[in-house]
């Protein structure tokens, strides 16, 4: 009885932690833990996959002169490019940090192009409108260029979107059929690979055919192509 009164003294003056809460917070904790380590299991699996299909399918290796225009320039392949970070809040943390790769990084390592670094919140847009004052961009697409979508805000893109262009077919002197890669096209930076889509240079309009982006991805607009 005595011991009771006086952890109950204790705990209104502010020196004790109740119990009841202490367990509480104890199982929100090893919650969130358990989330964060699912996660990175998941992380884990989803990018042995990812190897062990480029393994057996083989990724688009754009290492010939006339696919590359230089063969000066680095550039590397999707898996070097590619490593799943999900977004999760650390229990030590109160701030959640965003997925990697970004279409933006994930396109800069995929094509080698370094130039026009504006910092951490340097976006399509701006990156492309800083491209363009050096004379690195055009509207006409080419193998190992950046495709650069202006905002749509119908589909929530208000800053753009950014691919990496892995090959280019021309039709005639303004239709393209055009493969390329890119990432977060799901908002979880989720890795999207050999996606077809055709592009008229004349309107600047792209339509996409296949993967995620197929049923609605009709009459995109482009801002350009960022050139290597």
């Amino acid at each position: 009885m005595k011991i009771s009164l006086l952890l109950g003294m204790l705990f209104m003056a502010g020196c004790a932690i109740d119990p009841q809460q202490a367990a509480i917070d104890d199982s929100q904790e090893s919650l969130q833990e358990e989330v964060c380590q699912n996660t990175a299991e998941e992380t884990t699996s989803r990018t042995a996959s990812l190897k062990s299909e480029q393994d057996i399918s083989g990724d688009p290796e754009l290492s010939s002169e006339s696919d590359l225009n230089s063969s000066s320039l680095r550039h590397r392949s999707s898996r070097e490019c590619y490593s799943l970070q999900p977004t999760c809040t650390q229990k030590t943390k109160k701030k959640e940090r965003r997925c990697e790769p970004q279409s933006l990084p994930f396109a800069r390592c995929r094509s080698g192009i370094k130039s026009c670094g504006l910092g951490w919140n340097n976006g399509p847009l701006t990156w492309f409108a800083c491209e363009k004052k050096q004379n690195n961009t055009s509207s006409v697409p080419r193998a190992g260029s950046v495709l650069i979508l202006a905002a749509v805000t119908r589909h929530k893109m208000p800053t753009g979107h950014v691919a990496y262009v892995e090959k280019v077919m021309p039709e005639d002197d303004s239709h393209y059929q055009i493969i390329f890669s890119h990432t977060n096209y799901d908002r979880q930076c989720s890795l999207e690979t050999n996606i077809k889509a055709s592009y008229n240079s004349s309107t600047k309009i792209l339509d996409i055919h296949s993967g995620a982006w197929k049923d609605w991805g009709k009459g995109l607009p482009v801002a350009g192509f960022i050139l290597r």
